[in-house]
């Protein structure tokens, strides 16, 4: 009986542990994805926040405490697009304590002058 609940035990966590790393690689393709939104010529840093939103929105469960920013940096003489995503890290199935993980998404701005 003890042993049954241990191994019970261990199986959950090794699922969460699961469902946090997914949650964590899903937000930072988006992040990236939202970098490379902004990064075009004819776009600007708003778009790849709205654009990283949506796809976050469509994939993590509802009402998902989400937070993006967007903005333009310049990392060793090169001007990048940056979007920041702050979102809960999932403690008890898709319940977190809100901005607990941030991931970033950077790319090539085609823009460089």
């Amino acid at each position: 009986m003890l042993l049954s609940g241990l191994v019970s035990l261990i199986f959950a966590a090794v699922l969460q542990v699961g469902y946090s790393l997914h949650i964590r690689n899903t937000a930072t393709a988006h992040a990236i994805e939202g970098a490379r939104v902004a990064a075009r010529a004819d776009t600007s840093p708003i778009e790849g926040a709205i654009r990283t939103e949506s796809l976050l929105r469509s994939t993590a469960p509802g009402r998902y405490g989400i937070e993006v920013t967007s903005d333009e940096t310049v990392i060793n003489g090169v001007v990048v697009s940056r979007v920041t995503v702050d979102l809960p890290l999932p403690v008890l199935g898709p319940l977190g304590f809100p901005g607990t993980m941030t991931v970033t998404g950077l790319a090539y701005a085609e823009d460089q002058g």
